[in-house]
């Protein structure tokens, strides 16, 4: 795994602490799916307007967790 890829991977568990567990968004991050999938939940879910805002809708969840 490239060090990106496990950062993103760390900042989406830190993500799914924040979610309630109902929303397609978590469940897909509960069942280790892709992030491209995550991030066409997080669509659905009315979270972000389009895939390429997730790592930034990701990183902006950790920021405010931290």
């Amino acid at each position: 795994m490239t060090p990106i890829a496990s950062r993103l991977d760390e900042i989406i568990g830190q993500l799914r602490h924040m979610l309630p567990t109902h929303t397609a968004t978590a469940q897909a991050i509960d069942h280790h799916e892709p992030w491209e999938k995550i991030a066409t939940k997080a669509i659905e879910d009315g979270y972000i307007e389009a895939a390429d805002e997730f790592v930034q809708f990701v990183e902006a969840c950790a920021r405010r967790s931290t």
